[in-house]
């Protein structure tokens, strides 16, 4: 117990600086002992440099500015942070995410299937379990029957890539090729050297280039399949997301704070609206596509028409480069096959001319709907960009992501008009 009328405990406590010492003195000691620590905390940080990882650093990040996270300045850097340490973070697991975003992909795609069966008095996970089975089975029967006969069609068409140039020269030295050229005055000898000169190694090499590019993109699709997928987990996951899709979604949406859900789930209708349909649509299509041109290749005797089949399918979901360059390829082949050479290029071309006409008067109308509203100027330069930046995967989400952005962009103008635009 203090003594009556003596000091207060609290007030033996007080440092030096505070009994006696001015003012001035207590900031320069303050000064001091807060320089003292940032040089012990930088030679700390020094040491630990060969262990120091995001988290830590994102730690660091939240203990500074977190209490001072109201402030415009701070919370902004705060969030930066954040956003940082979210896209190391993925980049880093997308090798151990890789099964799982395709599982969520393809149950995305075939949820309104379930749904429709749903709705017909079918349990979902006996819909679920009957579609993974149809899956299960379709996959077994491509690995056994058109895989290996896609993977040597490949090989032999690399193999024989650089014996296409001298194809090409006797066929310029046979029959009606070498009267055609005659009548513009070009030589048998002539159009030989100069095909051998110029013609031939640059037809070489894009040949070259091309189907190697495409086999290496089966070689590395069936390389994910059996390293990372493990055959085994995309089924299962696909299995429980296909169940339980609406939970998923319902779960989704409740982490959204309530004042913004309403408007996050109209944005994600209508993004479900422009990307489910174009997705599933443009699938089924390249599908189909490549179905008609495989078959009509292999019906008139063009050589390799499994692979140029997958080329034509997988092409389809770019626009006007896709039908350029299996039109191409298809051609060059053809008048290496052998046989009647006219009459195999003249149905490879009406072929592809064909099957043009009817995805845009067919397959389109009835399967993809209405387009995604792309200026084919804008369609382009997208196209170039995304293949630029992210390679043939770009080209590929190339239209769906431009229309979303577009999207994007036409709601927030209307938010502008209605001024309901945060911050403004």
């Amino acid at each position: 117990m203090p003594r009556r009328g003596g000091p207060h405990p609290a007030q033996t406590r007080v440092p030096a600086v505070q009994r006696g010492d001015p003012p001035a003195a207590h900031a320069h000691a303050h000064v001091i002992l807060l320089s003292a620590s940032l040089l012990l905390l930088a030679l700390l940080c020094y040491a630990v440099y060969p262990s120091l990882s995001p988290f830590v650093i994102l730690a660091g990040l939240l203990l500074l500015l977190y209490p001072v996270r109201r402030e415009q300045v701070p919370r902004r850097l705060l969030w930066l942070g954040v956003l940082l340490f979210a896209v190391w973070f993925l980049s880093a697991i997308i090798g151990v995410l890789a099964p799982f975003l395709i599982a969520l992909f393809f149950a995305y795609i075939l949820n309104p299937l379930v749904t429709l069966l749903e709705r017909r008095g079918t349990p979902r996970w006996v819909s679920s379990l009957a579609i993974l089975l149809l899956l299960f089975g379709g996959a077994v029967a491509g690995g056994l029957f058109i895989v290996p006969a896609l993977l040597d069609q490949a090989r032999a068409l690399v193999a024989g890539a650089g014996a296409l140039a001298d194809d090409a020269s006797r066929a310029i030295e046979s029959g009606s090729l070498t009267r055609f050229l005659e009548r513009f005055g070009v030589t048998g000898e002539k159009a030989r050297d100069v095909l051998a000169q110029n013609l031939a190694p640059k037809l070489q090499e894009m040949l070259t280039r091309l189907f190697e590019g495409l086999f290496d993109v089966v070689s590395s699709l069936s390389s994910l399949a059996h390293q990372l997928l493990n055959i085994i987990i995309v089924p299962f996951v696909l299995f429980y997301l296909l169940k339980d899709f609406p939970v998923v979604l319902h779960r989704t949406t409740m982490l959204v704070p309530r004042r913004s859900r309403e408007r996050f789930i109209q944005l994600g209708e209508q993004a479900d609206a422009l990307m489910g349909r174009y997705f599933r649509g443009a699938i089924l299509v390249a599908a189909i596509q490549g179905t008609i041109s495989g078959f009509v290749l292999w019906a008139v005797g063009v050589q390799y028409p499994v692979v140029l089949g997958v080329m034509t399918g997988v092409l389809d979901f770019i626009p006007y480069v896709g039908l350029a360059v299996s039109l191409v390829v298809a051609t060059i082949v053809a008048l290496l096959s052998g046989g009647a050479v006219g009459t195999k290029v003249l149905c490879v071309v009406v072929m592809y001319l064909g099957q043009k006409l009817f995805e845009a008067t067919v397959l389109g109308p009835r399967i993809l709907g209405s387009h995604v509203g792309l200026h084919p100027v804008l369609l382009i330069l997208c196209l170039l960009v995304f293949g630029y930046f992210l390679g043939f995967v770009g080209l590929l989400i190339a239209v769906p992501a431009t229309a979303l952005m577009i999207a994007g962009v036409k709601e927030w103008e209307a938010a502008r008009k209605r001024g309901t635009v945060p911050g403004e």
